[in-house]
């Protein structure tokens, strides 16, 4: 997990070292917090939408080989956070929190046709 995270985080730099932009200037012109920006470029994070990733990477002239395995490595960050997130959620024992399944409410009996009304037809 930390491997796909991390390789995407390598990239992020690897593109941003090659400007003479600061993470602040970066983030200024991709409309985002630098602290934001920064936690993508060192593993801490990785953004839920890759909007943000094609825009970086356009800031700082990738060619399409680069924008192509940055997708690929966003898509592997991406589930392997979740895989995380979802391996956490689970009790220590391993087994998946369950909610109690209720109980099937019987269907309502037929009610028997009163003898008045089928006397009179």
């Amino acid at each position: 997990m930390r491997d796909d995270v991390q390789e995407f985080a390598a990239l992020l730099r690897r593109l941003k070292e090659r400007t003479d932009r600061s993470y602040g200037q970066l983030a200024r012109r991709l409309a985002m917090n630098t602290s934001t920006l920064h936690r993508y470029c060192a593993g801490e994070a990785v953004p839920l939408d890759f909007a943000p990733v094609e825009r970086f990477a356009a800031l700082c002239a990738a060619t399409p080989e680069e924008r192509l395995e940055l997708h690929r490595l966003w898509i592997l960050a991406v589930a392997a956070r979740q895989r995380a997130r979802t391996q956490g959620a689970k009790p220590a024992t391993g087994v998946p929190e369950r909610a109690p399944v209720p109980a099937p409410v019987p269907a309502p009996e037929p009610r028997p046709a009163s003898a008045s009304a089928s006397a009179s037809a």
